[in-house]
């Protein structure tokens, strides 16, 4: 008996999620449980895991192409099993007619007179040598899209199928045209969208979900938060001891990695405790002060793209825990593996250049926080220092760090203070920590 699989809900929030990669053909054999796809939201990219065992007998959308939550999107069956078009497109139609359904739903009760032209679809749009699924004929009729229209926008579904995202892109160019004319998709167009600095053989690339929210979210925080800075040099000289004696007995007795990263975020906790107005939040005129410190790790993917998972109540945790947790979240984040619910409500966010060589960074605060922490690459340096005899020069590792605040809320006195703060507990790692 055949088998549909979902595009799956990833939040409560997610409406609709795009097909990064097919892991399987049709006519491959998987067992249940196995990833058959990946699948990007605006939020996190996941891995699906098979329904059931047998043969991919359907794929109904391709790679890149973005589905509604709840939609077939293709059929496991028993070997050598078949399904006609009919039952796929019948799948497909019911979708729209609930979407259309729902649209319905939620529309006022006073309806508001048109003054679009009437389209017949069963005398129009039918009649197309072009297949047109409900929704998208209800949508041109809604807008009072000619077929002659219609059949000229690019359909980037299956088979240059039109879907809901193309129609609705189309109407939302055709509104912020100046002309008034009708804009058809052709290679005129298509063209005119390359920036005219660039050659010929210049190639276009759309980005994908995650880095678009990356996108978005970048230029809201600059447009939301007042950035400045302050910048600090570290001696981290006592940290690399630390890490050094107990690196190998926290891999031995916890099976995990003791980390620069877990140790900074364990002296940054204990700083945030004493400076508590950086793990607050801004709305409107408000200040939300947070319980817990939930702790940000700005984690670099293989893709190029970010995702910052998020440790929840970390000031709960010993250096154990920490490092357990951060080993444990960026793993599956570089795996794709993170729930939603992992990736949000930070109220404080560690991002860290120097693991690949940066001397410092000026990071952007990442939303709603008030405060962001970079840190830089660890350096050995010739340091000046008192001792009873006088100034001594001796080598020292040294590291910059800095922080992103808000100037809405942080002062640089604040700032800076918080800075120095966590200079001193850093450079106060002794012999012993939790083991």
């Amino acid at each position: 008996m055949a088998t549909d699989i979902i595009m799956p809900k990833m939040g409560e929030s997610i409406t609709e999620g795009t097909i990064t990669e097919w892991k399987m053909n049709v006519g491959d054999t998987v067992k249940k449980d196995e990833t058959i796809l990946e699948i990007s939201t605006d939020k996190v990219d996941s891995e699906v895991p098979s329904p059931a065992t047998g043969e991919i007998i359907s794929i109904l959308f391709d790679a890149n192409e973005t589905v509604e939550v709840g939609t077939v999107i293709g059929v496991i069956g028993e070997k050598g099993e078949k399904i006609n078009k009919e039952d796929n497109s019948e799948k497909s139609d019911l979708k729209d007619k609930d979407l259309i359904d729902t649209n319905k739903n939620i529309t006022s009760s006073t309806e508001i007179p048109s003054n679009k032209p009437d389209i017949d679809l069963k005398n129009d749009y039918k009649v197309s040598s072009r297949f047109y699924s409900p929704l998208v004929r209800s949508i041109a009729k809604k807008e009072g899209l000619p077929l002659t229209e219609l059949d000229n926008i690019l359909g980037t579904g299956r088979g240059g199928r039109v879907n809901k995202l193309d129609i609705l892109s189309y109407l939302k160019s055709k509104e912020t045209s100046s002309s008034h004319d009708a804009i058809t998709v052709n290679e005129e167009s298509k063209k005119s969208r390359v920036p005219l600095s660039q050659d010929l053989d210049s190639k276009v690339e759309v980005m994908d979900p995650i880095r678009k929210k990356i996108s978005e979210h970048m230029i809201q925080s600059q447009s939301i938060s007042a950035h400045v800075y302050s910048t600090i040099d570290i001696d981290v000289t006592n940290l690399l001891k630390v890490k050094k004696t107990y690196s190998e007995v926290y891999k031995d007795k916890h099976s995990i990695k003791l980390t620069v990263t877990s140790l900074l975020i364990d002296a940054c906790i204990k700083a945030l405790s004493e400076f508590p107005l950086l793990n607050t939040s801004i709305v409107d005129t408000n200040i939300v002060h947070h319980k817990n410190i939930n702790m940000g790790v700005a984690v670099a993917l293989e893709d190029n793209n970010l995702i910052v998972p998020v440790i929840k109540s970390s000031e709960e945790l010993n250096l154990i825990g920490l490092s357990r947790s951060l080993e444990d979240l960026s793993v599956r984040a570089r795996n794709k593996q993170l729930d939603l619910e992992e990736v949000q409500g930070s109220t404080f966010t560690i991002t860290n250049p120097g693991v690949f060589g940066g001397l410092f960074g000026i990071p952007i605060i990442n939303q709603p926080n008030v405060g962001i922490l970079s840190i830089g690459k660890i350096q050995k340096k010739p340091v000046v220092k008192e001792t009873n005899f006088g100034d001594s020069i001796v080598i020292r590792s040294m590291m910059y760090v800095t922080l992103g605040y808000d100037h809405r809320l942080i002062d640089g006195a604040y700032g800076t203070k918080f800075l120095s703060y966590l200079s001193q507990v850093i450079d106060s790692y002794g012999d012993k920590i939790e083991i």
